[in-house]
């Protein structure tokens, strides 16, 4: 139990930034009166002040005998430069081991576009393997993802990246529908909220320098 624990909130930490099997950029790309919309008057403004606000919502459906678990998730920030500065490091992704304290090695495969990260922590009961496919984004967009694999695979979503007034607005939703974790509602939520905004909150750090 304490390893599907870990592995789901090491996934949806990093789901703020990377994604699995990137589909590309959208046709209808989300711009930022439609997250406004999204998330409501007050919380917009919390994030144009520069917070990042994240919602995780998760929910149980059917009866015992086929009992399944329902994730809505979103994650909104504002970072302090545009889309073509801050992704220039958000998309450089096998440097993300010295960025994120838990990714002990990154790697990325240019030809099949498959980031590989291999996780370490005290929290972990071992080390983790995430190798899942993303493409360097590199400019503003609305991306499609779904994972390809793994423990909540057919978790769907959509990442965007808005120019907004010299900075880039970062907007990710995602849903997933599977049988139950066994994780209560509550944990999952709280903590998938929890260190999905501090991953958010530390890239948005180091890609504000050069």
């Amino acid at each position: 139990m304490r390893y599907i624990k870990q592995y789901i909130f090491t996934i949806l930490a990093l789901i703020s930034v990377t994604h699995a099997k990137s589909i590309p950029p959208s046709a209808s790309v989300i711009d930022s009166l439609t997250i406004e919309k999204s998330v409501g008057e007050s919380v917009w403004k919390k994030i144009l002040s520069g917070e990042i606000h994240t919602k995780s919502e998760v929910r149980s459906s059917g009866d015992k005998g086929q009992k399944k678990q329902i994730l809505d998730f979103y994650i909104a920030g504002l970072h302090k430069k545009s889309c073509r500065f801050a992704l220039k490091k958000l998309s450089h992704y096998e440097s993300y081991k010295d960025h994120i304290g838990y990714i002990k090695s990154s790697s990325y495969n240019e030809e099949n576009e498959r980031v590989h990260f291999k996780l370490s922590s005290a929290l972990m009961p071992f080390n983790m393997i995430l190798d899942f496919k993303i493409p360097r984004i590199k400019k503003a967009g609305s991306y499609d993802f779904i994972f390809d694999k793994g423990f909540l695979i057919n978790l769907k979503g959509k990442i965007t990246a808005v120019d907004y007034k010299k900075r880039c607005l970062f907007y990710t939703t995602a849903h997933w529908q599977g049988n139950h974790t066994g994780i209560p509602n509550t944990l999952f939520s709280f903590f998938s909220k929890a260190l999905s905004q501090l991953a958010m909150e530390n890239l948005f750090r180091i890609s504000s320098t050069y």
